[in-house]
């Protein structure tokens, strides 16, 4: 359960971390990908009222879970930052883990688009999941098939960089998918294992053994379904797998 008492752990745990001396600004460390920096915190802070000024401009509705870590600690400041070489420059370079809500409007548009947009260019070069019918011969027949089955199913909301909360309509949590392209698969069963996780953190409230037990049985890998989980309508067929079909074969049920 992801309630008050875990998000205080988790912004006590995480903040403790980053305010480890050995934490070395992204200025004066070598070339690599983006780490967190010295002395990071949770922001938090987010209202009632922004939350529902976020639900009516994007047009879902935040699972509760989500809503509290909104809350509690939304995103982490400062950035992630790391020095790049980039077109034979060494330059700074920064970038947000969990996803910020306040920020622009553009990056979340293409954070909440980017799921079906990669699963709809998969299917443009010839991808396709049996139980959607027959494969349509028209491409963008194809697509407007896909595009309905999508907006059957439950949105997608950005946590974590590719990792998506699927808020089913009335859920106070969900699964958390990774999205990459046209392929998907289970991260974790729920927020909170998903938080812990991308934090690299065991669960305070269950033993090491136990936790990687239930870990396995919830998350399977690509292609397997979920023990732990419903059938999450549309993004299951992406995570069972969507197969190559050579241009002008058809896809049968």
């Amino acid at each position: 359960m992801l309630d008050q008492a875990f998000l205080e752990w988790l912004r006590a745990t995480t903040e403790a971390r980053w305010a480890d001396p050995t934490l070395r600004d992204a200025g004066r460390m070598g070339l690599g990908e983006p780490t967190w920096q010295p002395n990071t915190r949770w922001r938090g802070g987010l209202t009632d009222s922004d939350l529902r000024i976020l639900e009516a401009m994007f047009s879902f509705r935040l699972p509760g879970a989500y809503r509290r870590f909104l809350a509690a600690l939304h995103t982490p400041d400062p950035a992630l930052a790391a020095v790049q070489s980039r077109a034979g420059r060494l330059i700074r370079v920064e970038g947000r883990l969990f996803t910020d809500w306040t920020g622009p409007t553009t990056p979340l548009i293409a954070a909440l688009e980017a799921p079906l947009d990669g699963v709809l260019r998969g299917v443009a070069l010839g991808r396709w999941h049996p139980s959607w019918g027959e494969r349509p011969g028209d491409e963008r027949e194809r697509a407007r098939r896909v595009r309905r089955l999508a907006a059957a199913g439950p949105r997608l909301v950005p946590v974590a960089g590719h990792r998506y909360l699927v808020a089913a309509p009335g859920a106070e949590d969900g699964p958390v998918i990774a999205v990459h392209g046209a392929d998907a698969a289970l991260f974790a069963p729920d927020l909170r294992g998903a938080l812990l996780r991308e934090l690299g953190l065991a669960d305070p409230d269950r033993p090491a053994a136990a936790a990687a037990d239930e870990d396995d049985a919830a998350i399977a890998p690509p292609g397997q379904p979920a023990a732990s989980n419903a059938p999450i309508p549309f993004w299951s067929d992406v995570i069972d797998g969507l197969v190559w079909l050579p241009t002008g074969v058809p896809a049968r049920t």
